[in-house]
């Protein structure tokens, strides 16, 4: 786990002190969005307390977790400005997490710490501490789940384990797409059992997999996909670029059954996967014709780190990184599948959660050449 002594290393204190001061000053300058997304949660949060059902039924237990948390505050009566507070601090948390993370699997505390920082400046993840949506949450215990399921992969400890089944209970129940981190932790869990000849348990989780994805596809997790929106051949959400005449219904979640049918009779695999390539442009370019030119430059800033993710992914692995690389790889897999499926957000807020992995895999990447250049030099 994180040990105190790196909580009270002087360059994190110094980072920390920075990051709250700027974080603070922002935040008592220009508050909390709640308007838009936002809604929704504090909709769903005097549902809850009023004993009622969620606006969008069963999909909205889907985001249980931050509608609790919006609720809480609406019954102990604090200003959503805590909940920001409370995101900002969390978010630093993660932030040492993957500090600790990369520390260990890279056995490099200078790039993990450069890395710690570029976190902390990664302004895809960290704009939604400003933003009563699920996003900053989320992402956070993202980055914490990693965390913890790498101690435990490597120690195997009881208390490990605990931590881990709460903190992806807490995913799961955060946002939708909780579940891709599920499915990634499975496939790295039965490949670590295969690479250690523990063939029967193995067997047993595949098993246990099969009969997860069997539940999968037929449960509320993969409700939201809607085919109204794959009819329309939407890249942002509510956009249509075909069929701008077919009536939209945002709530229209009829899975991915549905949408198959969509695809095959309606608008074809050719039109599906060419549509499905531009929303990957869209959703990893993160530019928008419709942001100003210099918030389209500090997005694209940060694609700088694509170049060294690539490197990560297709350089030689140490030992010690090789099951994070696996899960990041996973997970932006499993992503970039599920875009297909779906729209990317005006905002581009969606992003947001697949950035830390990003950062893994770049920081693997960025390992690798400077060893690279260092053995060069010798």
């Amino acid at each position: 786990m994180i040990t105190g002594k790196l909580f009270f290393e002087k360059k994190v204190i110094a980072a920390a002190i920075i990051y709250f001061s700027i974080n603070v000053i922002l935040l008592f300058q220009f508050g909390i969005k709640t308007d838009g997304e936002a809604e929704k949660f504090i909709d769903n949060a005097n549902r809850i307390l009023n004993g009622q059902e969620l606006f969008n039924g069963v999909f909205g237990y889907l985001y249980l977790v931050y509608s609790l948390l919006v609720a809480l505050f609406i019954k102990l009566s604090l200003d959503f400005i805590f909940i920001a507070i409370l995101q900002i601090g969390l978010s630093f948390f993660a932030a040492v997490c993957l500090y600790k993370l990369l520390s260990r699997v890279l056995e490099n505390k200078l790039i993990a710490f450069c890395f710690f920082i570029a976190y902390l400046l990664c302004y895809p993840v960290q704009k939604w501490n400003f933003f009563l949506y699920s996003e900053s949450v989320h992402t956070s215990l993202l980055v914490i789940g990693i965390y913890v399921f790498n101690n435990w992969l490597t120690e195997r400890k009881k208390g490990q384990l605990v931590a881990l089944a709460v903190v992806l209970l807490l995913i799961l129940f955060s946002r939708p797409v909780g579940i891709l981190f599920f499915i990634a932790l499975l496939v790295v869990m039965m490949s670590w059992l295969y690479r250690n000849k523990k063939r029967i348990q193995f067997y047993i989780l595949a098993g246990v997999a099969v009969v997860a994805l069997v539940i999968l596809l037929n449960s509320p997790f993969t409700a939201f996909v809607n085919p109204d929106s794959i009819r329309r051949m939407e890249i942002i959400c509510q956009v249509p670029e075909l069929n701008d005449t077919i009536n939209y219904r945002e709530y229209n979640r009829e899975g991915l059954y549905t949408a198959f049918a969509v695809i095959k009779n309606e608008i074809g695999f050719g039109n599906f996967f060419m549509n499905g390539f531009k929303k990957l442009g869209y959703f990893f370019g993160m530019y928008r014709s419709y942001y100003s030119w210099q918030n389209n430059l500090l997005l694209i800033c940060f694609t700088v780190f694509y170049p060294f993710a690539l490197i990560g992914i297709f350089s030689k692995a140490a030992n010690s990184f090789y099951y994070v690389r696996l899960f990041a790889i996973l997970y932006l897999l499993f992503t970039s599948i599920g875009i297909f499926f779906t729209c990317d957000e005006w905002s581009n807020r969606f992003i947001g959660p697949v950035f830390p992995f990003i950062l893994i895999l770049a920081a693997g990447g960025f390992v690798s050449g400077y060893k690279k250049i260092i053995k060069q030099g010798i």
